[in-house]
């Protein structure tokens, strides 16, 4: 620290030299920075508080490391400004700012004070300032480039700077990366690639505005291997290695390239002259002769590149349906050969049997065939044997099961022909794979068949046309044979005739229902229903056919009839216009039919005989009660006995002959009945004053009676 005493004094060049030295010593004081636009002015103020005017101060402005101006600030002001900056530069005497006018781009910097007060502590504070220039119009210089890709490098001036730089790409801040150089305004990009293509804008800003400028980027590049991929209007291959006949078809070369390469196609068919320079390729109902290598050609005439790339298409054509199986008889039917079979496909398709021993043999395309010779594989008669089929454009099998025969049946039908013409068809029915059938009558083999007689292709059926009874009934057979097994079955054909049938009474009144059966082996094509009434006579041409009905019916319902008289009725089966035997004949009785007042008295009178019923149930109930009601009561005392004289004896006593005499005493009903005499009476109730002069005591008016023999008069109730 330098210091000196009081009255001594120094030449002020030395005096602002010593405090320079010693500046650098202090702590420094700083202000916030201060932003001014060219061409304004601008006061710097001191940035802290200056001591006592009494004392003698000394102060230095600096930029930077520039002494500005120097001086006394007080009591006398003798600050002085560089002669090279006193044109725009001040310092006020009053409180020592700095004054700056007209700014320019040069006074930016840092701007320091220093203050030496005599006899006290040297402060120093710094202010920095910026100046800047109006941002303007900014351009990017080349405003757009081209360039390919990975070759050179390509750079963008931003041009004017008067502010803080930034660069964007698309709209989003370029991100670091060692190609790119960036310098103030300068963009250097180094081997550019694809990626790099876009717009590219400068933005200039300061604190007084911003402004931006672009420029556009272009990076050529491919192509690049072309890929062809195909599609089909058809369901088939979704990897898409095959394409069906009569299907559209598109080829699409795609190659990445900027500007877009040209493509070119080279097809698989030489003849064909009408092949588009176009990226897609359609092939409308594409043929088999259109298989084959597809090439494209891009090219890029801006870097001069071009790249070729090819594509096989196969053209197939789907399996007509499934696989089909058969199984023969072969080596004089003692063999069996196994055929399958997947035609129409391209190209053909692959087939195995699966279940089957034996070497297999490929007869052509599409055709596959086993031979089975004896001694067979246990079980071979019923196991599945199956054909798989295998083609690009999918799978299918089928499957055949050797039967030995087994469960041969015969049947036949008849039918015949407006003019009675009958034409019979017997059927074979029966389990066998593969089978040989011969048809034989009597034991006579049918094969030729001939004119009256026809096979159909399989054998299975026979037709007998001008079928008739007699000649043609008889026994039929056929034997069903192959390499696993042999059976026969027989079947006798009868003429027309019915076995049994019922007449019955119909559901109403007026109708008949008729049923029948027939034998199995009969051959009948239609039934005649006759009837003849009650006063038709009795011979066989008055009968009237009522119903002709088909070979199957077994049942019918005559109407029409009147329910009050008795029919009779038969059935004539017929073969064609042959009849056969009538049955038996049977009447139709009338039916005892009630009408609705019969019923009606009916219902009436039930119900009130049924009420008589409960009457009689009643009163015989009442009578039962009253019989105990007696036999329980006590006797009759001798006070309440009642006498009964007889007014037809007057004169004398009668009894019965039956009756004791004895023990002249009836029960009837509440009272005693005691049979006395008249006299006995009188005497009994009567005193003898009034008793009749010719019965008084001791004088007698009465007969004499005979012994054994006593008259008794009934007494009558007094």
């Amino acid at each position: 620290m330098a210091c000196w005493h009081l009255g001594v004094r120094f030449p002020s060049s030395l005096t602002i030299c010593l405090l320079s030295l010693l500046a650098p010593l202090f702590p420094v004081l700083s202000s916030f920075p201060l932003d001014v636009l060219v061409g304004n002015s601008v006061s710097l103020p001191i940035p802290f508080s200056l001591p006592s005017a009494q004392v003698q101060i000394t102060i230095i402005w600096r930029r930077n490391a520039t002494i500005l101006a120097t001086g006394n600030l007080c009591p006398n002001f003798t600050v002085k400004v560089d002669p090279s900056f006193q044109s725009r530069f001040s310092v006020d005497p009053m409180h020592g700012n700095l004054n700056i006018s007209d700014l320019r781009t040069v006074d930016s910097g840092i701007y320091s004070v220093e203050i030496f007060p005599l006899g006290s502590i040297v402060q120093k504070g710094n202010i920095t300032v910026k100046v800047y220039e109006e941002v303007g119009n900014i351009s990017v210089v080349p405003p757009s480039a081209v360039v390919i890709e990975g070759n050179g490098l390509v750079a963008f001036n931003c041009t004017p700077v008067h502010g803080f730089v930034s660069w964007t790409k698309d709209g989003h801040r370029l991100g670091d990366n060692p190609r790119y150089l960036r310098s103030s305004g300068y963009l250097q990009i180094r081997d550019p690639l694809r990626t790099d293509a876009g717009v590219y804008s400068c933005t200039i800003s300061n604190p007084f505005g911003n402004a931006t400028g672009t420029a556009n980027l272009t990076v050529y590049y491919g192509p690049e291997t072309p890929t062809i991929t195909v599609s089909s209007s058809q369901e088939d291959s979704s990897e898409g290695s095959f394409v069906l006949v009569n299907s559209t078809v598109n080829l699409t070369c795609l190659a990445p390239s900027n500007p877009p390469a040209k493509i070119y196609w080279n097809v698989a068919d030489n003849m064909d002259r009408d092949v588009p320079s176009s990226p897609v390729l359609q092939l409308h109902r594409v043929q088999l002769n259109q298989g084959g290598v597809y090439s494209c050609l891009a090219i890029n005439q801006k870097t001069e590149l071009r790249f070729r790339n090819s594509r096989r298409i196969n053209v197939v054509q789907a399996p007509w349906g499934s696989p089909r199986c058969s199984v023969t008889s072969v080596q004089n039917d003692s063999a069996l050969l196994f055929v399958c079979s997947w035609t129409g496909g391209w190209p053909a398709p692959n087939l195995t049997f699966q279940g089957l021993p034996g070497d297999k043999e490929e007869i052509g395309a599409s055709k596959l065939q086993s031979l089975l010779v004896p001694p067979f594989p246990a079980g071979i008669s019923g196991s599945k044997i199956t054909c798989l089929g295998h083609h690009v454009t999918g799978q299918a099998n089928c499957i055949l099961i050797p039967e030995a025969p087994s469960g041969v049946t015969l049947s036949f039908q008849a039918s015949s022909d407006p003019k009675g013409g009958v034409t019979m068809q017997l059927r074979c029915q029966g389990i066998f794979n593969p089978v040989k059938i011969e048809w034989f009558r009597d034991k006579h083999s049918l094969i030729p068949a001939g004119s009256h007689y026809g096979l159909s292709p399989d054998k299975m059926h026979l037709t007998i046309w001008n079928f008739t009874a007699p000649q043609d009934l008889g026994d039929y057979s056929i034997v069903c044979s192959n390499p696993l097994g042999t059976q026969q079955s027989n079947l006798t054909i009868i003429g027309p005739s019915i076995s049994e049938w019922t007449l019955t009474n119909g559901p109403q009144p007026g109708t008949a229902s008729l049923t029948w059966t027939v034998p199995n082996r009969s051959a009948v094509t239609s039934f005649m229903i006759q009837m003849r009434g009650p006063k038709e006579h009795r011979s066989a041409e008055e009968w009237s056919t009522v119903e002709v009905l088909g070979a199957t019916n077994r049942s019918t319902t005559v109407v029409g009839l009147q329910s009050q008289m008795a029919y009779a009725f038969q059935m004539v089966p017929y073969l064609g216009s042959q009849a056969g035997n009538a049955t038996q004949i049977q009447t139709l009785h009338p039916n005892s039919y009630l009408t609705g007042g019969a019923i009606a008295g009916i219902v009436i009178g039930s119900i009130l005989g049924m009420l008589l019923i409960i009457a009689l149930l009643f009163l015989v109930v009442w009578l039962v009660c009253l019989w105990r009601a007696k036999k329980k009561a006590p006797p009759t005392p001798p006070e309440n006995q009642h006498h009964y004289l007889s007014r037809q004896f007057p004169n004398g006593k009668k009894v019965e002959s039956s009756d004791s005499w004895d023990n002249p005493r009836w029960s009837s009903g509440d009272s005693d009945i005691y049979a006395i005499t008249y006299e006995e009476h009188l005497h009994r109730y009567l005193s003898p004053a009034t008793l009749p002069i010719g019965i008084r005591e001791g004088t007698s008016s009465s007969p004499v009676v005979r012994p054994g023999i006593r008259t008794v008069r009934n007494a009558t109730q007094v």
